[in-house]
Parts: C-alpha cells; sequence; structure tokens
C-alpha cells in the first residue's frame, strides 16, 4: 500500500492530517511547502523565516489563504491546532507547537544541526536537507533520537538518499556492493570563489555561495561523505578518485585494479564521477554466482564479466521529500541516517591564507571540502568544513594543504561547535560507534 493511501487512513482515522512545520522558505522551501500542500494525509501547519515575508509568500504560492503570522508561541499553537498555517521567525521553536515532524531547508549547517536537536529533545520527528549538519553531527543527532521516541532523517530526494536506496535494492538482490556514488553536475574547480561565478548564479537566480559550494566540489564531497556514514562504506583516497566515466563504462572503470578497474581496494567505497552520469546516482554491484550472472547478462543489465551497474538517472529534491514523512511517521524509521563515522569533509585552503584571517564557510573565499577517511582525519586532527567558518588562522596556511585543528581559534560560541566536540568525544570513549 503506497504511503498516499496509508496516511489517507491516518488522517480519517485521526480527524486530521501529518502537521508538517518547515525551516526555511527559500527556493527550496517554497517548493517543499508546495509539494507537502499537493499531497494526500498531510499539511503545512507552520513555517518559519528569518525574514517572515518568505514564508508568507511560499505560502501564498501553495495556494494557501489560511495564514496567520504569530504574535506569540501560544498563538501559534492555536493557528496549527485550528489547521490553520501559522508563520514565524524562528524554527527552533517549531518543535513546540504540536507537530508531528519537522523538515529543515534552511541550508545553513549551524540552523539545521540546532532545529534537528531542538525536535529530538522535544520528541519531534525531523527531516534535514541540509546534509552539510549531517556530515558534520549526524551520528549524534541519529543515536539521540534513537534513544528516545523522535525519528532523525535526512530527507528523500537528495543524490546521497537515493543511492542509498539503490545501494540497499541491490542488498535485496543478494548483490555485493562494489561502489556507490553519484554523477557530478558541476564542473570542479576547487578554487572558485564567488565572484568566479556571479554571472552564472545570477542566471540560475543562485546564490553565488551556494554555487561556488557547487563548482568547487565541497557539496559533492558532503554528499559523499554522507553516504559513506549511512553505510559504512569508504573514502578510498581523500577527495575521492573523481573520474572522467560515463555511463556505459561504470561497471567496467570502478572495480578493482586487480580486475582492470581504478580501484585500489576491494571495496565497498563511496566515488563520484564526471561525465553523463549526472544528475544521475548508480551502485556497482557484483555477483559470486555464474548463474545469477548469466542471467543478469540475459535480462540485459549493463555490466562487464561479473560485475554490473544499477542506475538512476535522476533525483528530484523537494519534490521527493515528503516521501521521509511517509516513512517517519508512519513506519518510524529513517530514510537516510548516519549508522557509523566513516568519512569527515575537511576544511582546504583553495590560496596561501594568512594568520589572523577570520574564516568564510562553504562557497567563500578561503576553504573547500574533501573528504577524508574519518579514522584518518582523527589521528591527523584535521578540522571539519562546516567548524571553519568564523574560526581565526593562528598560523599561515599555503594554497592546498588541508586545515586542523591546532592552525584556528574555533567560534566557541557556535553550538555546532559544542555538538561536533561531543560527537567527538563519545566517539573516541565508545559511547557511540
Amino acid at each position: 500500500m503506497s504511503f498516499t493511501q496509508r496516511l489517507s487512513e491516518r488522517e480519517a482515522a485521526l480527524g486530521r492530517p501529518v502537521r508538517v512545520g518547515i525551516v526555511g522558505a527559500g527556493q527550496m522551501g517554497t517548493g517543499l511547502v508546495a509539494q507537502v500542500h499537493r499531497a494526500r494525509g498531510m499539511e503545512v501547519a507552520a513555517v518559519a523565516d528569518v525574514a517572515i515575508e518568505r514564508a508568507e509568500a511560499a505560502l501564498a504560492a501553495a495556494g494557501r489563504t489560511d495564514v496567520v503570522r504569530a504574535e506569540s508561541m501560544e498563538h501559534a499553537a492555536e493557528v496549527v491546532a485550528a489547521g490553520g498555517a501559522a508563520v514565524l521567525d524562528d524554527g527552533l521553536r517549531l518543535a513546540e507547537l504540536g507537530l508531528d515532524i519537522v523538515m529543515e531547508v534552511s541550508g545553513i549547517p549551524d540552523v539545521a544541526a540546532q532545529v534537528a536537536l531542538s525536535c529530538v529533545l522535544a520528541g519531534t520527528d525531523v527531516a534535514l536537507m541540509t546534509v552539510e549538519a549531517d556530515v558534520t553531527v549526524g551520528l549524534l543527532l541519529a543515536r539521540m533520537a534513537g534513544a528516545g521516541s523522535s525519528v532523525y532523517t535526512v530527507c528523500r530526494g537528495d543524490e546521497p538518499v537515493e543511492c542509498l536506496k539503490l545501494v540497499e535494492y541491490a542488498e535485496d538482490l543478494g548483490l555485493e556492493v562494489v561502489v556507490a556514488g553519484k554523477g557530478k553536475n558541476n564542473p570542479m574547480r576547487p578554487t572558485d570563489v564567488p565572484e568566479d561565478v556571479a554571472e552564472e548564479a545570477a542566471r540560475k537566480g543562485m546564490n553565488p555561495k551556494m554555487l561556488t559550494s557547487f563548482t568547487d566540489g565541497t557539496k559533492t564531497q558532503i554528499e559523499m561523505a554522507a553516504l559513506a556514514n549511512a553505510t559504512g562504506y569508504r573514502i578510498e583516497t581523500p577527495g575521492m578518485h573523481g573520474a572522467a566515466v560515463d555511463l556505459d563504462g561504470l561497471a567496467e572503470a570502478l572495480r578493482p585494479a586487480a580486475e582492470g578497474g581504478i580501484l585500489t581496494t576491494d571495496g565497498p567505497v563511496v566515488e563520484y564521477v564526471t561525465g553523463d552520469v549526472a544528475p544521475g546516482v548508480f551502485v556497482v554491484v557484483r555477483s559470486d554466482s555464474e548463474v545469477v550472472t548469466e542471467e543478469l547478462h540475459y535480462l540485459r543489465l549493463p555490466g562487464e564479466g561479473n560485475h554490473f551497474q544499477l542506475y538512476r538517472p535522476y533525483h528530484l529534491a523537494s519534490v521527493e521529500a515528503p516521501l521521509s514523512i511517509g516513512e517517519a511517521v508512519l513506519e518510524r524509521r529513517a530514510s537516510f541516517a548516519a549508522t557509523a563515522w566513516s568519512a569527515d569533509v575537511i576544511a582546504t585552503a583553495k590560496s596561501d591564507l594568512a594568520a589572523g584571517t577570520v574564516l568564510e564557510g562553504i562557497g567563500g573565499h578561503h576553504v573547500h571540502g574533501t573528504a577524508h577517511d574519518a579514522d584518518e582525519a582523527r589521528e591527523q586532527d584535521l578540522l571539519p568544513i562546516a567548524l571553519a567558518a568564523t574560526s581565526e588562522l593562528l598560523r599561515d596556511v599555503p594554497a592546498g594543504q588541508a586545515l586542523t585543528y591546532a592552525d584556528v581559534r574555533l567560534d566557541a560560541s557556535r553550538p555546532l561547535v559544542a555538538m561536533r566536540r561531543m560527537q567527538d568525544s563519545m566517539l573516541k570513549n565508545g559511547v557511540i560507534r
């Protein structure tokens, strides 16, 4: 039975739909509001944005006419209980409104982590579209949610989540996954800064810093590191191979070197490729059964020898995100969450950086992200990129060098820093694994 049918039955039984709160009413948030509004069995009950008029505009664009600007939290709760749509400017307080699930779409890792934490502590389900937060403190959030009554998840629709679904499909078929990954949409220019992409960003109606995070590779590194943490797979080499491979060559190229491929280990690993694979995701699998191998060739599954590729040619971002509502509310499970800490995304200098520089974060002028094996990053004391923002450099760092904790004075006032320190401590002491 589909989620739609089951959510409709739930609504009939309870006399109300799933109440959804949304944090962030930018481009992605506006799309999510519209998609949830169209779905059966759920409704947008509250939207929070620091620019409250954006929240109102997102609901209006979806066709809502019962939008109320909340004068207080008590007022907001009354609007929600009456079936209206409350708008407010503080996403951290949505967990106080009796919502069934909060979906975070701010795009700001500090905000996303705090929203998730506030929901988990309140026992409210929470779904993130800001993967940057998950790749920084996702294991902490997943373990805290698991110890309580809430579901913590990353939303369906982004590449790492949809790639995980291919991994699960392959495992259900009894196939061994060798590589899981995505095609990269944008060129790979690690030293890009916002001015380099300003014209393209204007054409696309994008924030230049967001586009920079795509073209300098940080977004891809974050997405694949998150996939590594959800699957327990490895990052084989810092930054991954990023090979130029087209769709018809995945199963031939992405296999161990001993079998003619580019991998130095036997897998499973995560990777990204350039070529014609984007905007899709893939897994390369192998079978140890001659019978199954012959059957897969007979059925024309693309492959070479006993290696085959499973491919999904799209990911639909906010259009698919409501699927996570069904999984969380009906099945009490996460679409995607860290199960181990296999990878970290490390701040790497884009240019020669001088002591005293106050670093910009993701998509800025100073650093780009490089995925590393988490154990190696820990041994080398490397600095996660989401912690770099507002940190002050204590010494010169040459272009291309990974930053360490010793290179910076962290901004200890950031809750994200405190959460990461807690996760690191719990990993070190074996409290979480």
